[in-house]
């Protein structure tokens, strides 16, 4: 699982980044190679059309380049998934989610705290920054899908299965998530908002709303 310190948008980001830049390189080589062939041969009068000749040595360092390029960037991506999808023994706040049409519930176990809400009215998912935070996920009804765009996370929840994950917070998140499957006619509006704390400000949170004082 991702330390405290690295959280899944850190993740993500470094493999993002990765993909940028490789791919931007192939980029500026291609439009360089097209413009050295546009102004290099381009028509002019009296020159004869030049045969097509094969360079083989050049096209086998190509095909070596491409071939180490698509290396990289699988074992890159592997990695950071079996980092982002590993699990901890030990985390630090357990939250339940239920999806179903066309909203969503959040359970804190233990605490007697449950947000539920849809439509007009998202609920708030609250969690603990730069903590582990372990999520137990399953559907209602149909296949739905837990997306929050901002840390590039996304988990389908089923029907009768539960899908467990862990997740590492950035600090001031305020953003809004969302379903990204498309599960019936009000699939658009099967939002709920991301909020997270500093560990000592989701205590206050928890004891604020725990069992007995309201559910938030």
């Amino acid at each position: 699982m991702p330390p405290a310190s690295e959280t899944n948008s850190q993740e993500f980001e470094g493999l993002f980044t990765l993909y940028m830049v490789i791919g931007g390189a192939i980029a500026v080589l291609v439009l360089t190679a097209i413009a050295y062939a546009v102004i290099r041969y381009r028509h002019r009068e009296g020159r004869r059309r030049s045969e097509p000749r094969g360079m083989k040595p050049l096209e086998a360092i190509w095909v070596a380049c491409v071939a180490g390029l698509v290396i990289v960037l699988l074992v890159a991506t592997f990695r950071t998934e079996e980092r982002v999808d590993a699990v901890t023994d030990d985390p630090a706040q357990n939250i339940e989610v239920l999806a179903f049409q066309w909203g969503w519930r959040f359970t804190y176990p233990g605490t007697g705290i449950t947000t539920v809400g849809s439509g007009a009215r998202p609920p708030t998912l609250v969690v603990p920054a730069g903590e582990t935070v372990r999520f137990d996920l399953t559907s209602r009804d149909v296949i739905h899908s837990f997306w929050i765009p901002e840390l590039r996370f996304k988990r389908d929840a089923f029907p009768n299965r539960t899908t467990t994950f862990d997740l590492v917070f950035d600090p001031g998140v305020s953003t809004t998530a969302r379903c990204a499957e498309f599960c019936g006619l009000d699939h658009d509006q099967m939002d709920f908002q991301v909020v997270s704390m500093s560990p000592s400000d989701f205590e206050r949170w928890l004891r604020s709303h725990e069992r007995g004082q309201g559910a938030p």
